[in-house]
């Protein structure tokens, strides 16, 4: 009888990862999707973890597994083990089994429940994700704040010693996230400034479970409402003020540290989809304007001044980026050429424009602009982009006189 094949050994996992890393995208969406179907995804695992970056461009729907929808709030947090400290303000990916484990085990027949709602359903399904998640998270907040390490814990590398702190950090956290989610809600997702009262209650609410946990909040909070920023330089009075004071402190340190670098900016606006690159740079630019405003030590200053500028430079080379490969690419395709989808990212570049303007740069957009409508109308014809289809392609990418402009040209060499 045939033996099972022996599973990977490091050297060929390493091997493959490399294969998968410097696949092209249809590639990377396949691969994706196979461990996504694994029961046990074990080392397989591994072929995931390099390419976490241009997922995050691709934003592929992925199955919405009980683990994916608890930490689904949490995300911006998520870090590679190696890049974790417990002094930090994030949380190890390798963490996020066992601590979902724990809260499965926990929650019985509550949990199956939501494991059978969920079934078959990706993280495409945003009105699900809210519904269930509005279920899940509290109640995991409740488990995870007092819980005992399951055995899977063995399998992070983390050590006995960190779960009990990790997990009350989580549970703090997860234990707002219905009232967070509601917040983010009512204030447009930082369209609308948050009310004072449902902020501050958030953070008494993670202070009370963990005061360690305040930083992490607070990272949500800008990251998702910037707006927020104002209110947290406020803050309280009392103890529990001082210690968002501190914790709001301490998070602008960090993010203005990593935009300030070059390429943490640029991957604040690189990894994101298309569609989300303009909310992405909006809500960082708010973020940098609040914190403009009022007194401002020459430190602080000048760390605005360098986010300001790699946030110019990182929003030019999305652009860049995204006109090439989703708009212009395309026109040489021979065949199943996607023309909806061609005009979709038009109107997401010109909403990424739009932010951008605001940070800088406006000659640069000007000249792409005119170099993108300029290679549309170049285009063949024949076996390429009927003219009606280049001409809405120039008129969401440089308006409405442009493609007037080429309407009249045609008409006149006709």
């Amino acid at each position: 009888m045939a033996s099972e094949p022996a599973p990977p050994n490091a050297r060929e996992i390493r091997s493959v990862t490399r294969d998968v890393a410097e696949a092209d995208n249809a590639r990377v969406m396949r691969v994706v999707a196979t461990v996504d179907a694994m029961a046990a995804r074990g080392s397989a695992d591994q072929l995931i973890a390099p390419l976490r970056p241009r997922l995050a461009v691709l934003r592929p729907p992925r199955p919405l597994r009980f683990a994916r929808l608890l930490f689904h709030p949490l995300d911006p947090l998520i870090v590679p083990a190696g890049r974790w400290r417990l002094d930090q303000t994030t949380i190890p990916r390798t963490a996020l089994a066992p601590l979902a484990d724990c809260v499965s085990s926990a929650m019985g027949a509550e949990a199956r429940a939501i494991e059978a709602a969920i079934a078959s359903r990706t993280t495409a399904d945003s009105g699900l994700i809210a519904s269930r998640g509005r279920v899940l998270w509290p109640a995991a907040g409740r488990v995870l704040i007092g819980a005992a390490a399951p055995a899977s814990w063995e399998n992070t590398g983390l050590g006995n010693a960190l779960f009990a702190p990790l997990a009350r950090r989580v549970g703090a956290l997860l234990s707002q996230m219905d009232a967070f989610d509601r917040l983010c809600a009512e204030s447009a997702n930082g369209l609308l400034p948050p009310r004072a009262e449902a902020l501050y209650a958030i953070l008494r609410g993670v202070a009370e479970a963990d005061e360690s946990a305040l930083p992490m909040m607070v990272t949500l909070l800008l990251t998702r409402l910037p707006e927020a920023a104002a209110l947290l330089v406020t803050g309280q009075a009392g103890s529990q003020g001082a210690a968002i004071k501190a914790a709001m402190d301490q998070t602008v340190d960090a993010l203005l540290e990593q935009l300030a670098n070059h390429d943490g900016a640029v991957a604040r606006v690189a990894a994101t989809g298309l569609s989300e690159a303009a909310p992405a740079v909006r809500r960082i630019a708010t973020l940098l304007r609040e914190l403009e405003e009022g007194s401002v030590t020459p430190a602080r200053r000048a760390q605005l001044t360098a986010a300001r500028q790699h946030l110019d430079s990182s929003c030019r080379a999305r652009f860049a980026a995204g006109l090439r490969d989703q708009v212009l690419a395309p026109l040489s395709e021979a065949a199943g050429r996607d023309v909806p989808g061609m005009e979709a990212a038009a109107r997401d570049l010109r909403a990424l424009e739009t932010e951008a303007r605001t940070i800088g740069g406006a000659s640069a957009y000007d000249l792409m602009l005119r170099q993108a409508a300029e290679a549309i109308k170049a285009s063949p014809a024949d076996g390429g982009l009927e003219r009606t289809d280049q001409v809405r392609l120039v008129e969401i990418l440089a308006g409405s006189d442009a493609a007037l402009a080429m309407l009249d040209e045609k008409r006149g060499g006709a």
